[in-house]
C-alpha cells in the first residue's frame, strides 16, 4: 500500500514506460519504479475487489477494486479519491463510493459523444468538502 510520501518521493521530469517489453532492459529497481508511475497513471477502477491486469495489461495497466480505494484512503486519511483519464458518458461517475473518475474533454477525439465536466469542491457545514459537478456538451463549431 501506497502512502501520499511515497508518491511523493518518485522521480519526476521522465516519461514512463509504455510497453513492458521497455522495462525488461532496466535494472531491477528502476523496472519497479516505472511499474509503480504506469500504474499510477493508467491504472483503473472496477467494481471487482482486488488488483488485478485489465485488458491493457501489455501497456502495465492495472485494474483495482473498491477495496483497494478504501485501504488507500484510509492509509493516508483521505476521504475521497479524485481521477481522470477515462472517458465518461456523463463526463464523471463515481466509480467506487469514494472514488470519483472525471473527464473534460467532450466528444473525445471527435466520436465519443461524451459530455465533459469539472468537479467543484464546497465547504459543507461540518467543514468538509463536497464534490458536485458541472457538465458541458462539445461546442459545434
Amino acid at each position: 500500500e501506497l502512502s501520499l510520501q511515497d508518491i511523493a518521493n518518485l522521480p519526476r521530469g521522465g516519461d514512463p514506460a509504455t510497453d513492458l517489453r521497455d522495462l525488461e532492459r532496466l535494472p531491477e529497481a528502476e523496472a519497479e519504479v516505472q511499474r509503480l508511475i504506469v500504474d499510477l497513471l493508467w491504472a483503473d477502477p472496477r467494481g471487482k475487489t482486488g488488483y488485478g491486469p485489465s485488458y491493457r495489461v501489455r501497456k502495465g495497466c492495472y485494474i483495482f477494486g473498491p477495496d483497494v480505494t478504501t485501504a488507500f484512503l484510509r492509509k493516508n486519511q483521505l476521504r475521497l479519491m479524485i481521477r481522470s483519464h477515462e472517458v465518461k458518458v456523463q463526463g464523471y461517475e463515481w466509480t467506487h463510493s469514494d472514488c470519483i473518475t472525471v473527464f473534460s474533454a467532450p466528444n473525445y477525439l471527435g466520436h465519443a459523444r461524451n459530455k465533459g465536466a469539472v468537479v467543484k469542491l464546497t465547504l459543507n457545514e461540518e467543514g468538509h468538502l463536497t464534490p458536485s459537478f458541472i457538465t458541458y456538451e462539445p461546442q459545434v463549431t
